[in-house]
């Protein structure tokens, strides 16, 4: 289980939609290291979602290479707050996590950092600024072509 899917699960949503693979180019900088990714993976949105409670649109981005993978989760708060992420990157042996989710009763963060996301037809470009729970700065931009549907179950 990746470490961002939890916070999901604690809200109620199950990412069980059908697979929503879509071409995801990632250009990021990772504690110096260039992380690049082009192919398929999996790109979803809602406009309507919560997380602890909040209302929040969300957007989620997995792809996976080999030993290297990335997965975010981007929540914006409908109530205009600052944007929350979860970012688990995987560089062969390495690992990277910043979660900025504080919502609701979840207090707890691992490094820090902002994500935005720019809409463009259907997809769009996240571009992510943050620093890792090890320190570790990582920098760059993850774009998907396009967004599928995310499902929600539960409460």
């Amino acid at each position: 289980m990746t470490p961002f899917l939890p916070s999901v699960l604690a809200v109620g949503l199950l990412l069980a939609a059908p697979a929503a693979l879509a071409q995801v180019d990632a250009s990021l900088q990772v504690a110096g290291r260039k992380f690049q990714a082009s192919g398929p993976g999996e790109c979803k949105a809602a406009p309507r979602a919560s997380i602890y409670g909040v209302p929040a649109a969300l957007t989620s981005v997995s792809q996976r290479s080999g030993r290297d993978s990335l997965h975010l989760t981007l929540w914006q708060p409908s109530s205009g707050a600052a944007a929350m992420m979860s970012l688990s990157l995987s560089l062969g042996s390495k690992s990277y996590v910043v979660d900025t989710v504080k919502a609701g009763t979840k207090r707890d963060t691992k490094g820090s950092g902002k994500a935005t996301l720019e809409k463009s037809g259907a997809g769009g470009t996240i571009a992510i600024d943050a620093i890792a729970a090890g320190g570790e700065k990582i920098t760059g931009t993850i774009r998907c072509r396009a967004f599928g549907g995310i499902h929600a179950e539960g409460g």
